[in-house]
């Protein structure tokens, strides 16, 4: 049965919002009716809170806000969130559409950063990505999940222990600090993915198999949507880094520039793992090759050995009525003693020879 070949697809679009006026805030992505939920977080030298739920009521300007949301397909909640802190349209359209690329967006009342958050399933031997909006305002941060489950745990433990310099810090370095985490856990990714490679290249080494070849083409596709998600961020990352902007302090960006260098180490590392991929392939194809050739090698030096024993066998099994050595009365042991005569000859020849 033949396999149906995977059909590479654009950059998926919800159809009813293809022709809709632009900022129309409508949801695009994987289809989710779970429960949208989220936390607030308020912070500064000496105090500590963290609510369930979504309190923008107790917006302060005395606290570090952080507003956490993971769910963007409840169009009323990214409404009210944008209706408080007087988000653009098109912002609001861009967060609720989790097939961005990511990029950096300075707006009057705040600066958008779109990332990717990306895991790697050893199960499914592929990455999962998630996208993740988060946005520096005046008064708070702002974070937008497609689901819950994130990477920013640890950030979350800096903040309630009181360790480092996040606590005495303010809204922009808890911005860096977010953006910092996720790229800190490609490194963790990309380690994993490196591992799969060595693994596989063992593997092809020591016995090539048809799925083995499968599993290259498929980190062919991997690799290729990793680049994708992380590549953009280099450019995103600049910007951050060169535009002025009163929501970030000059100092914090010497902090951004610690994660421009992070993102072109990740990006040099992926492109070195789809070379070795590529490589791969072709390793793949030489194992085999050599495989077969080591296969006809033996066949062949078989039928060496076997076609002259099989002349002299054929000579003397001819219907000829007078053939001298027929009527030899050890003519059947002289054949034999020709025959092992042959095969050592043979032998030493190929021994001498180097083909065996």
């Amino acid at each position: 049965m033949k396999r149906p070949r995977l059909r590479r697809k654009a950059t998926p679009k919800s159809r009813s919002s293809v022709f809709q006026p632009p900022g129309t805030i409508s949801y695009v992505g994987e289809e989710r009716h779970g429960e949208v939920t989220s936390e607030t977080i308020l912070y500064d030298t000496n105090e500590f809170k963290k609510l369930d739920g979504i309190y923008l009521d107790k917006l302060s300007e005395d606290h570090v806000n952080w507003f956490n949301i993971d769910g963007v397909h409840e169009i009323d909640l990214l409404e009210k969130v944008g209706s408080k802190f007087h988000l653009h349209h098109l912002l609001l359209e861009d967060i609720a559409n989790t097939t961005q690329r990511p990029k950096t967006e300075f707006y009057q009342e705040c600066i958008y950063q779109c990332i990717k958050m990306i895991s790697y399933n050893p199960e499914e031997k592929d990455i999962d990505q998630e996208q993740v909006s988060i946005l520096l305002t005046k008064d708070a941060v702002i974070t937008f999940q497609e689901k819950t489950g994130d990477v920013f745990e640890n950030i979350r433990e800096r903040i309630e222990e009181s360790r480092g310099r996040i606590r005495s810090s303010k809204n922009d370095y808890l911005f860096y600090a977010l953006i910092d985490s996720v790229i800190d856990h490609y490194f963790i990714a990309v380690e994993q993915i490196g591992e799969h490679l060595d693994q596989l290249e063992d593997e092809i080494f020591d016995d090539p198999q048809k799925e083995s070849l499968e599993r290259v083409q498929k980190n062919k596709r991997m690799l290729l949507k990793l680049r994708r998600a992380i590549f953009p961020l280099r450019e995103s990352i600049s910007r951050l880094l060169k535009e002025d902007s009163e929501l970030i302090d000059q100092h914090i960006k010497s902090y951004f520039q610690d994660a421009y260098d992070h993102c072109i180490q990740i990006i040099e590392t992926v492109e070195s793992y789809r070379e070795i991929n590529a490589g791969l392939r072709d390793m793949y194809l030489s194992s085999v090759s050599y495989k077969m050739n080591q296969i006809m090698q033996v066949l062949t030096i078989i039928s060496s050995i076997f076609i002259p024993l099989t002349f002299v066998a054929g000579i003397y099994g001819m219907n000829f009525e007078y053939i001298p050595e027929l009527k030899w009365e050890h003519g059947y042991r002289y054949f034999w003693i020709l025959s092992g005569c042959l095969f050592v000859a043979l032998l030493g020849f190929f021994k001498w020879k180097k083909w065996l």
